[in-house]
């Protein structure tokens, strides 16, 4: 039951990136994260819905019609998840990728969210 609602929570959060509308973007976060999410990419931390809103926004604005997509299912182990995915443009091409990971509350909502920039991990030296 617990892996059903993760994985909705997980299809909420990227909806939430290609959804243009305020309202239906924030409703989507309200379903995908939980009061105390926090989120980590290699440039920032975010903390909550209304920052990852304003994120997401401002994401649109600069690229208009680029969307996320998934590259990979979601894998769940627990309360914890992976998966990749893409920045598409509006042409289909690919605008870079991403690899996220991160751990959902008793509820099933996201509350940390890893971003690492860029599917390959990175080889050893």
């Amino acid at each position: 039951m617990i892996e059903a609602r993760i994985r909705a929570s997980i299809e909420a959060y990227v909806a939430a990136w290609n959804e243009r509308d305020a309202t239906a973007r924030m409703r989507l976060l309200e379903h995908a994260c939980g009061e105390d999410f926090f989120f980590r990419t290699p440039s920032r931390q975010i903390r909550g819905r209304t920052e990852l809103d304003a994120l997401i926004a401002d994401f649109q604005q600069r690229m208009p019609g680029h969307r996320a997509i998934f590259t990979t299912g979601i894998d769940v182990q627990g309360q914890a998840f992976r998966f990749a995915g893409v920045v598409e443009t509006p042409s289909g091409a690919s605008a870079g990728e991403a690899f996220d990971a991160g751990e959902c509350d008793d509820d099933g909502r996201i509350r940390v969210l890893l971003t690492f920039v860029g599917a390959a991990l990175p080889v050893r030296a």
